[in-house]
């Protein structure tokens, strides 16, 4: 009688356990998301580049082979950026968490009136979107990769020239 009763005893908490999950993913889940907010909110808009360590995992991975690595990188990275534009800001224009991934899309702006990427001052205001993944493990970012809509920042910075607007439309070709 004793094993039957341990049994049904154990089931019930798996079952309990088990029907806690899905709560437990969405406060994980927004949990992350607060942190991704945070970072964004706290580096970035806040202008505060030692503010990084709050944030990121002290072995921090970052996969965009443009940026320099690791946590001290992302602080180096941050305060180039802070440099070479006073007002940079980031407004994030969706967030979505999973687990312990976390995925955002931002629209970045600012002017540039500080050096930026060997580049002097120039005036021009900058805008432009990412997409950015990150992975979190124990309440911090642990890895991040990004897909950045680069050409409108080229274009802006003068790095490239702005592509040609055609003035004519061709109409379709007839088969």
């Amino acid at each position: 009688m004793r094993l039957p009763m341990t049994a049904a005893f154990a089931a019930v908490a798996v079952l309990a356990s088990l029907a806690s999950l899905p709560a437990a993913w969405a406060a994980d889940g927004e949990a992350n998301k607060k942190l991704v907010r945070g970072l964004i909110e706290e580096v970035m808009n806040k202008r505060q580049p030692a503010a990084v360590d709050r944030f990121l995992a002290a072995d921090f991975i970052e996969h965009n082979p443009n940026l320099p690595q690791g946590r001290d990188g992302r602080k180096q990275f941050v305060a180039a950026v802070l440099a070479g534009f006073s007002d940079y800001r980031g407004e994030i224009v969706e967030i979505l968490a999973e687990g312990d991934k976390v995925v955002v899309r931002t629209q970045w702006s600012g002017t540039q009136d500080g050096p930026f990427l060997g580049l002097p001052p120039s005036g021009n205001k900058v805008r432009f979107s990412t997409a950015d993944f990150f992975l979190i493990e124990g309440g911090k970012v642990a890895e991040h990769w990004d897909v950045v809509d680069s050409l409108p920042r080229a274009v802006a910075l003068g790095l490239v020239p702005p592509p040609k607007v055609p003035t004519q439309i061709a109409p379709p070709k007839q088969p």
